[in-house]
């Protein structure tokens, strides 16, 4: 055991396992088992943090691998498991049963008597009522029944009735309000009124104004001046300037995988349990999948976005004394992919409103030496693929469609993938479909090219032991491919709210003295970022950074003038709109999870950064 500078309180008659740390002003009232060793563990084996100014009454039993913040209340014969998490200020009631592997945060009140089952998740200033019982798993007697935890979520600011039991794996939502018994089988929208067995949504939480002890507190309840008027209807009080308490971050991975948990992780255990994590028959199923999805006829799956690019060109036939076009606007990836099969890029640049490849400027840099355009979709948003295929085909080049960032667009009639002789996908997991790790893939018409890229990826094999060609190892992980599987069921449909978010920018900030992102016409935008463009942009990320919001810039360098490309002989001022357009761009944040507060607070910081100009 281990105290700080001023012991703990601990009552004779309790017992502290070695290696619990209790901070200052610990109190542990009689009869506590602290640090207790779970099954498997010995005593002492896994540190237990008990942070200051804790106090535990009497009775309580806190295995050990759990940490609890500072100045919490554990009421007495309160029973928590290990590998817990308990943020700040919490208080935990009356025989309250919390389960391993919760995260319960700060201000937290839950009352007596409820049951917080495994991989729960109660978010700050929740508040539980008694004998609230949550569930993590629909067929507790099956034998795989463990494989399948996945407890529900409570956001911030959530209300939960006493007697109130949720089901696993779904959301109650910021804000939202659950009547006292209700059986809650669905996730419940932010600021909602849940009600009944099965619960189902009955009104705001807008029209439940609190009168007396919450009017200048943090509930969402509370109205600024308490009174409601004889109609009923309240009275809406000013908004709070609340920016310490508001973080936006440039993506939320962890929103974005939390509704999916529990099919990924099922979709990961048959993996497992079959033990193929190398040309599973899950990465066939993906690629089959892929292939519908984009309207062509065959994918490749590959290591990586990159690898994908590579397989591309060697397919063509691409190597040393070719010359490929493309643009200085993207990642280095796209550029490093040609030099990888000892080809030359060749730079063009870029038109000033959508950030593409500039078709008008393409024709003047083809040499005879040129064999293919790779072309970049920036930000999600196709380029002009008739102008540019109209070029390829007057001068027999071949294309290659860089979709990285443009998962589900479309160019006309044609989703991205169509257009090109080949098309390579990114699947990193801050894509619009990401896996879990690095994974890419590629997508053809051609059964020959086809042919050659999965050749290519697997060593050249064409059975175990004999390669006709000289490949590399860039195949998709099993696991990748299962879980994207998963995930491509949800891919428009996190399009569609990219696409909600990026209108709901543009609607509140067209009147500032930003250029906003234009949409090409005839083309669908994606929106992987949502990019704008100021001569104030440096001082403008620093007041949205001062304001806990991130940002991006994407790219800051031209590929053209990184370090790594000196020998080519790209001066400053040889792609000129290409070097403009960096100085000024700045993407914000943007992700289907982005919650309403979040983006009034970027819009709202923004037009505030420009009304002191």
């Amino acid at each position: 055991m281990k105290h700080s500078e001023q012991p703990a309180k601990i009552a004779e008659n309790s017992i502290v396992h070695p290696n619990v740390v209790l901070g200052e002003g610990v109190v542990i009232e009689d009869f506590c088992i602290i640090g207790y060793p779970p099954k498997g563990y010995e005593s002492g084996e896994l540190e237990m943090v008990i942070e200051a100014g804790t106090h535990i009454r009497s009775h309580c039993v806190l295995y050990a691998g759990t940490r609890i913040g500072k100045n919490c209340h554990i009421s007495h014969g309160a029973y928590i498991r290990e590998m817990c998490n308990i943020g700040d200020r919490t208080s935990i009631g009356i025989n309250t049963i919390i389960e391993h592997h919760c995260r319960i945060g700060s201000d937290v009140r839950m009352q007596a008597q409820s049951g917080i089952s495994e991989y729960t998740i109660v978010e700050d200033q929740a508040w539980i009522g008694p004998r609230v019982l949550t569930a993590n798993v629909y067929h507790p007697t099956c034998e795989r029944a463990k494989e399948c935890l996945s407890g529900p979520v409570i956001r911030k600011g959530a209300i939960i009735g006493g007697n109130a039991s949720i089901v696993p794996d779904i959301e109650v939502g910021e804000g939202a309000f659950v009547g006292l018994g209700a059986v809650v089988t669905k996730s419940v929208p932010d600021k909602s009124i849940a009600a009944g067995n099965p619960a189902k949504v009955v009104g705001k939480t807008d029209y439940m104004p609190c009168r007396y002890d919450m009017i200048e507190g943090d509930s969402p309840y509370a109205e600024k001046n308490g009174s409601i008027e004889q109609t009923g209807e309240p009275i809406k009080s000013e908004k709070k300037e609340k920016d310490a308490m508001i973080h936006v971050s440039f993506n939320d991975l962890a929103a974005h995988q939390l509704p999916l948990k529990q099919d990924i992780k099922l979709a990961m255990d048959r993996v497992i349990l079959n033990t193929r994590y190398i040309n599973g028959k899950e990465v066939k199923a993906f690629e089959s999948q892929f292939s519908e999805y984009c309207g062509v006829a065959h994918t490749i799956g590959a290591s990586s976005g990159t690898d994908a690019l590579i397989l591309a060109l060697r397919s063509l036939n691409i190597g040393e004394g070719d010359e490929v076009i493309t643009t200085s606007h993207t990642f280095i990836a796209t550029a490093e992919a040609i030099l990888a099969v000892n080809a030359t890029p060749v730079f063009v640049d870029i038109n000033d409103t959508t950030y593409h490849i500039d078709p008008e400027k393409i024709e003047e840099k083809v040499s005879y030496k040129t064999k293919a355009i790779i072309v970049v979709h920036i930000h999600g948003q196709p380029a002009d693929m008739e102008s540019i295929a109209d070029i390829a085909n007057r001068h027999g080049l071949k294309v290659i469609e860089d979709a990285a960032q443009a998962h589900g667009a479309y160019f006309a009639d044609k989703r991205v993938g169509q257009w090109g002789d080949l098309a390579c996908f990114s699947f990193f997991p801050g894509k619009n479909l990401g896996a879990f790790g690095d994974a890419g893939g590629v997508v053809t018409n051609s059964p020959e090219l086809a042919e050659l890229c999965c050749q290519l990826r697997d060593h050249g094999r064409v059975d175990k032991y004999r390669s006709t060609l000289i490949g590399v190892n860039a195949r998709l992980d099993t696991l990748q491919a299962a879980i994207l599987s998963v995930k491509l069921k949800h891919l428009d449909a996190w399009n569609d709210k990219r696409c909600e978010w990026a209108e709901y920018y543009s609607r509140h900030l067209e009147e500032l003295p930003i250029t906003l992102p234009q949409r090409q016409e005839r083309a669908t935008h994606v929106y992987h970022h949502y990019v704008i463009a100021t001569d104030q942009r440096d001082t403008l990320q620093a007041y949205l950074k001062e304001h806990n919001i991130a940002s991006g810039i994407h790219y800051p360098v031209p590929v053209h003038l990184q370090p790594a490309m000196h020998s080519f002989g790209y001066g400053e001022g040889s792609i000129p709109v290409t070097e403009s357009i960096v100085k000024k761009i700045l993407s914000l944040p943007l992700f289907p999870e982005l919650k309403q507060s979040q983006a009034d607070h970027v819009i709202e910081t923004i037009k505030r950064f420009f009304k002191a100009k």
